[in-house]
This record gives structure tokens, C-alpha cells and sequence, in this order.
């Protein structure tokens, strides 16, 4: 069952990762928990709506997102995904790209996984860089 649950876990991300890269905000209404929070790397707290609303009139923009070396921890009905975030992004405008630290927190609703909170930390940097 283990592998089972881990192999869903990771599809999820997958898919997560698929709709962030497309802006695909209708992929949020099954990927994210009703209750979702996320919070981005300078400390912002975004809900469920906010969070696909970043892709809406083009306010984020990913030429690439992707989701490197994830660790999955299981307790019970939730799973914890501790990854690398790279992507290449315009935010507002900006240049928002790099590698991020990342914590997915999922939980089961129902037969389905669902992602609960995201937790971003970054930009990485490389020991001894500013």
C-alpha cells in the first residue's frame, strides 16, 4: 500500500506541477483543497481562488516549473513532499525565476489526494552567495 499511496502522492504533484507550467486555473478546483493555503517565498498568503487567480491577465507567467528530487513522508491520511521548485517565471512583470525549497502538504478527501498548504522558502542559494 505504501507504494501505491506514494506513486498517487507523486502523480498529484505531477499534475500540480502540469497546471502551474500551463496556468491552468481549472486544474486548481481538484488539485487544491477547498480549504488550500499557499505561501510564496517572500512570505505571502494566498487561498484557493488567489492562488489560480496568480494566472489570470497574465500576472504569472511559467516558461518552466518543475518539481526535482521530492521526498514523500506518510502519516495515516497525510503525506508531506519536500522538494526543489525550479521554473523559469515572470511574476508582475518581473523575472521571478530560480530554485525554491518546497513543502506540500496533501491530504486524502475521500478516495483522492488533494493538496492542503504549500510552503515555499528561496530563493536557494548557493553557500556563501548573497
Amino acid at each position: 500500500m505504501e507504494t501505491t499511496a506514494t506513486e498517487e502522492v507523486l502523480g498529484l504533484v505531477n499534475r500540480w506541477a502540469a497546471a502551474e507550467l500551463a496556468g491552468d486555473v481549472a486544474a486548481y478546483e481538484t488539485l487544491l483543497a477547498t480549504d488550500f493555503q499557499g505561501i510564496g517565498p517572500v512570505g505571502f498568503v494566498l487561498d484557493r481562488t488567489q492562488w489560480a487567480g496568480r494566472h489570470l491577465g497574465g500576472d504569472v507567467v511559467n516558461e518552466q516549473f518543475e518539481i526535482l528530487e521530492p521526498h514523500v513522508r506518510h502519516y495515516r491520511d497525510t503525506a508531506l513532499v519536500e522538494a526543489v521548485q525550479r521554473q523559469k517565471t515572470v511574476a508582475r512583470g518581473h523575472d521571478a525565476s530560480g530554485s525554491f525549497r518546497v513543502l506540500l502538504v496533501l491530504v486524502r478527501d475521500g478516495e483522492a489526494w488533494v493538496i492542503a498548504h504549500i510552503q515555499l522558502s528561496g530563493p536557494l542559494l548557493t553557500p556563501g552567495d548573497r
